[in-house]
């Protein structure tokens, strides 16, 4: 938790970043490497939950080499990206057309995330015996293959 702090406090202290610049990072590293974990753990009197992790590139100053730092956003988390993301939708100009495409797509997938968490929970809740504590992972990318099969019918 800390870890993700300080790289937000980063973010937020550079004054040239902007709310759209961060929005466009996070998006850029989910479809590069981001996965969706969902788990259904009702049964055992835990709350399920969902969550989308992904990681950034560092290059450590020292030694010059490249380290992976995992970032989690927990469903709060991503609540508050999609509030960003929805902010930089209304503000964003018009001639700025891709950025706006780009976030239109990623309200979309992260819309679908919550719409497969919703749909397996229900399930979860209704004692369905093959949706109990259950795990699912799905890779998030350009071209998601796993979440399309649930969502194709949505």
């Amino acid at each position: 938790m800390n870890d993700n702090l300080q790289i937000v406090n980063g973010w937020l202290s550079n004054e040239d970043t902007t709310v759209l610049d961060n929005a466009l990072i996070v998006m850029d590293n989910l479809y590069r490497n981001g996965a969706a974990d969902i788990r259904l753990c009702h049964l055992i009197n835990e709350v399920s939950y969902f969550e989308v992790s992904y990681s950034i590139q560092r290059t450590l100053e020292r030694t010059n080499e490249n380290e992976q730092v995992p970032i989690t956003l927990s469903m709060s988390d991503i609540d508050d990206h999609k509030r960003q993301l929805a902010f930089c939708n209304v503000d964003i100009q018009q001639n700025r057309l891709f950025s706006k495409t780009l976030i239109e797509c990623q309200l979309k997938l992260l819309q679908k995330i919550e719409r497969i968490y919703l749909i397996l929970k229900k399930l979860e809740m209704s004692g369905h015996p093959d949706f109990q504590l259950r795990q699912e992972h799905y890779g998030i990318s350009i071209y998601p293959s796993k979440l399309n099969k649930y969502t194709s019918n949505i």
